[in-house]
C-alpha cells in the first residue's frame, strides 16, 4: 500500500483588527489593510491608529445625532407654534392656512430626522436650507421676524452646522476604516 502525505488543511485566521477571515500568506488584510507579515510594532501602530480613529468616528456620531435631535425638536417646535398661531389667529381662512403649512413643516423636519439616521449629511443640509428658507421667507412677510428670537436661530444654525461637518468627518473616517 501506498503511503499518501497529505498536508495538514490551512488553518483560518481571522483579521485582529477587523475579525474578517483572512489567508495567513496575506500581506495584508483585504479588508482594513492589517499588516500580517510586519513587525510587532507596526502592528501595533495600525491598531492604535485605527482605535483612535474609531473613537473619532464615535465622537462625530455623537454630534449627528445632536443634529439628528435638532431636527426632531424643530419639527415639534413647528407644530406647537403652528397650534398657538392657530388658536390665536381670528381671521378663519388665515387659520387654516398657519396651521396647514406648519403641520407640513413639522412632517419634514421630522422625517429628516429619520433619514438622517441613514444619510446624515444630505438630511442635515436639507434641514439647514429648509429652516433657513423658512426664515427668510418669514422675514419677507414680517422683517422684524429676522431679529425675533435671533439667538435661538443662530444656536439652531450652529448645530447644523456642526451636524454637516461632523457627518463630512464621519463619512471620510468610515472610509479609512472601511467599515
Amino acid at each position: 500500500m501506498e503511503d499518501v502525505v497529505t498536508t495538514p488543511p490551512q488553518q483560518a485566521q481571522h483579521c485582529p483588527s477587523c475579525l474578517t477571515p483572512a489567508n495567513i500568506e496575506d500581506a495584508f488584510c483585504t479588508k482594513c489593510g492589517y499588516p500580517f507579515q510586519a513587525t510587532e510594532q507596526e502592528q501595533n501602530n495600525f491598531m492604535s491608529n485605527r482605535n483612535l480613529k474609531e473613537i473619532d468616528l464615535d465622537e462625530a456620531q455623537k454630534k449627528i445625532r445632536r443634529a439628528s435631535n435638532t431636527l426632531f425638536f424643530i419639527g415639534g417646535a413647528t407644530f406647537v407654534i403652528g397650534l398657538i398661531f392657530y388658536a390665536a389667529s381670528t381671521n378663519p381662512a388665515l387659520k387654516t392656512s398657519i396651521l396647514l403649512t406648519n403641520a407640513i413643516l413639522a412632517v419634514i423636519y421630522t422625517g429628516l430626522g429619520f433619514w438622517c439616521k441613514k444619510k446624515p449629511l444630505a438630511a442635515i443640509i436639507s434641514g439647514l436650507s429648509l429652516y433657513v428658507l423658512v426664515i427668510i421667507l418669514n422675514a419677507v412677510i414680517s422683517p422684524l421676524t429676522i431679529v425675533s428670537g435671533i439667538i435661538f436661530k443662530i444656536i439652531i444654525i450652529g448645530l447644523f452646522i456642526n451636524g454637516i461637518k461632523s457627518a463630512i468627518e464621519a463619512e471620510k473616517i468610515t472610509k479609512e476604516l472601511n467599515v
